[in-house]
């Protein structure tokens, strides 16, 4: 569910800033695939990387009623498909809590499913697409996977552009890409990001990080998954 907010000029914050050259970048990309070219690339950021410890414990820390086994797949399929798509697992963890609250049988009024609350149609072509096979539309592990992928292509096809990509996420691509092609990303979007964020930040302060929330894995020192 989206929460509408009065748009006003004097709204700010992160989730407020670049969303003109945000949407700016989409067109470049947009453009790019339209000729061939393939997206346009992006240094990506440097970024606290959790271990997998740290995603165990907050795991463990936010499904005390799950069995101990079904956590402990559930926090290395965040850590290791966070890895694989350098993208920090701290963010999917901020954001199966806005979509889930780590509940992993919950399903929306939408039919979205599980911890990172994907359709299964959505589900099962993110599975196909990065050759994960096909699985339970129920099962959490292959909910995660899934889920991580999906937002991994959301970045790239939005230019590593933290807001839009989270915005599409949860109102979808397509409805994003309109509004940013015009230059004008409604307010009501801008919510769900800025919910994102304030959980990050809870995430990292209980991992010990004083450093700033981005989202995208350092390509100069890629971490490696677990086994």
């Amino acid at each position: 569910m989206v929460l509408c907010v009065p748009a006003s000029p004097k709204l700010v914050g992160w989730a407020d800033r670049d969303l003109g050259a945000g949407a700016r970048a989409v067109q470049r990309n947009l453009d790019r695939r339209l000729a061939g070219k393939g997206p346009a690339k992006r240094r990506a950021p440097q970024v606290f990387r959790a271990t997998l410890s740290t995603v165990e414990a907050q795991v463990a820390a936010r499904m005390p009623g799950h069995d101990r086994a079904l956590r402990r797949q559930v926090a290395r399929a965040i850590y290791n498909e966070s890895m694989q798509t350098k993208l920090d697992p701290l963010l999917v963890l901020a954001l199966i809590h806005v979509e889930s609250s780590f509940n992993p049988r919950v399903v929306s009024s939408a039919g979205a499913m599980g911890l990172m609350q994907l359709r299964e149609a959505t589900l099962r072509s993110e599975l196909e697409r990065s050759g994960l096979g096909s699985a339970d539309p129920h099962d959490p592990v292959a909910n995660v996977r899934a889920g991580i992928r999906y937002l991994r292509r959301l970045m790239d096809a939005f230019g590593n552009n933290i807001d839009l990509a989270l915005m599409a996420y949860n109102a979808g691509p397509n409805r994003i890409r309109t509004h940013a092609r015009a230059g004008a990303i409604p307010a009501r979007f801008r919510v769900y990001p800025r919910r994102i964020r304030g959980e990050l930040a809870k995430f990292r302060l209980a991992a010990g990080s004083q450093k700033p929330a981005t989202l995208v894995g350092s390509a100069d020192a890629p971490a490696r998954p677990v086994g």
